[in-house]
């Protein structure tokens, strides 16, 4: 139930559906139906609308779709996890302009919100009735919700917990008052408290606003800065650039972390280079990144659990001082980070939009290195260029593809590092283990289908 509407999850000829079932009496706005159907691009789900002797029936199409309360379970990076909550308020800001009441967008549970992994989109479904006969929107009860499921990979600890206090101050005030969380209100909180860049309608508005307050005028028209994509709704936590830095690493959240000095320290404590204060299996001072003598270096600093170079398992043998090369996979005990050398023959391929794709693409081809293998989105038939070994890209966080080339072996072979929903030629590989893959095999990430091909 969500609001007092009957919402299941069904599955017909192949497809996924959403199903809401409204009462005969419930008058269906076209108008609006109409509007939603024409903004898909603004985070709805498409609806279709069927007639029964009894009732009314909407129906979603959820196929490929991964329900939100899933995809944030997954490690993801802070920055990206806010911009998910950004995405949200900018659909129910999108509903006030556009006349839509924000009571009938489905917000009460994250199961019936959907991530579109391919587009990075956050997708909701709307009832489009004549008379608001339902209450389907209870922003803070969602966005709590959705805040015990995450597995974000803090960094600001300060930003997480004033925004758990923020979650609790108005669930609190809904209780005593029956005040509910706005759009507005959430926009506030992500843009004053948190820092978010401000460049929506929302901030013009709010700076006529305080201007007219003020006795002053202001330009709303042509000159107001145009409305941005979601990234305008990403906090940007102040670090050096990578390109600016020797190396980086890369966490399982694809997330780039700059190794700005030597040593460069990952523990538990927080004033660590890299500090992991929330992991209970990483020591105070577990592991130290160094460079000497040209080269880098990842030595063990007594851990309780132990360093691990390229793979972990249970008994295997711990690192003391090891040299790095570019592509390494590091684990504190059993967190993977992949160390990347800041230069051209790079072997960690950051894949991140199409024109960040093109434009890594087109540094290679610049080099004369062609690809030696390529990932097939069989739904939209993009390609994803491999150049070399081991590989990561931002569409497939979570999953590293490598090849053992030791003697006269030749394997491939995909390594689940953090994903919760990977499957390789029907079977499912769960985090921490990895499958053996070969030119034209398939595999399913978070129920979108990829082939993988080696080039002759």
């Amino acid at each position: 139930m969500a609001g007092n509407v009957s919402v299941k999850i069904v599955y017909q000829n192949c497809d996924t559906y959403l199903i809401a079932g409204l009462k005969k009496r419930d008058r269906i706005n076209e108008d609006a139906l109409r509007v939603v159907n024409r903004s898909l691009d603004d985070g709805f789900l498409e609806v279709k609308w069927e007639k029964t002797a009894a009732r009314h029936v909407l129906k979603y199409n959820i196929s490929n779709l991964t329900a939100l309360s899933e995809y944030v379970r997954q490690p993801l990076s802070q920055e990206k996890y806010f911009g998910i909550l950004g995405q949200l308020q900018r659909i129910l800001e999108f509903c006030g302009e556009n006349s839509l009441t924000a009571d009938n967008v489905i917000l009460t549970d994250p199961k019936y919100a959907f991530y579109d992994v391919e587009k990075r989109k956050v997708r909701v479904a709307y009832l489009p009735l004549m008379i608001n006969m339902y209450k389907c929107s209870n922003l803070a009860k969602f966005l709590y919700r959705l805040h015990k499921n995450e597995g974000v990979e803090v960094s600001d600890a300060a930003v997480m917990e004033k925004y758990a206090q923020f979650l609790e101050d108005n669930l609190k005030s809904q209780r005593d008052r029956s005040i509910g969380l706005t759009h507005n209100h959430l926009y506030a909180f992500l843009h004053d408290v948190l820092g978010v860049p401000m460049s929506s309608a929302s901030v013009r508005a709010a700076e006529a606003a305080k201007a007219a307050a003020a006795g002053k005028e202001v330009d709303t028209g042509a000159s107001a800065a145009p409305k941005q994509d979601d990234q305008d709704h990403t906090i940007v936590v102040s670090k050096p650039k990578v390109s600016e830095c020797a190396a980086f690493l890369k966490d399982s959240g694809n997330r780039d972390i700059p190794i700005t000095e030597f040593p460069f320290t990952i523990g538990r404590k927080a004033d660590n280079s890299l500090a992991l204060t929330d992991k209970g299996t990483v020591s105070k001072v577990h592991a130290v990144i160094t460079f000497e003598d040209g080269t880098f270096y990842i030595e063990d600093k007594d851990s309780s659990n132990g360093t691990f170079l390229s793979s972990f398992a249970e008994g295997r043998e711990k690192i003391k001082k090891q040299p790095l090369n570019s592509g390494d996979i590091i684990y504190i005990y059993d967190i993977p980070f992949v160390f990347n050398i800041n230069s051209g023959d790079s072997p960690t391929v950051i894949v991140g939009r199409k024109n960040e794709l093109k434009a890594k693409t087109d540094e290679f081809k610049k080099t004369g290195m062609k690809h030696i293998a390529y990932l097939l989105n069989t739904s939209s038939k993009e390609k994803v260029p491999i150049f070399v070994y081991p590989f990561t890209c931002a569409e497939l966080s979570g999953i590293i593809i490598s090849r053992d080339n030791r003697k006269n072996r030749h394997s491939i072979c995909i390594e689940n590092i953090s994903c919760t929903s990977l499957t390789v030629e029907g079977d499912e590989i769960p985090a921490g283990e990895r499958s053996s893959i070969f030119s034209g095999c398939n595999f399913l990430y978070y129920g979108i289908s990829y082939t993988f091909y080696e080039e002759n």
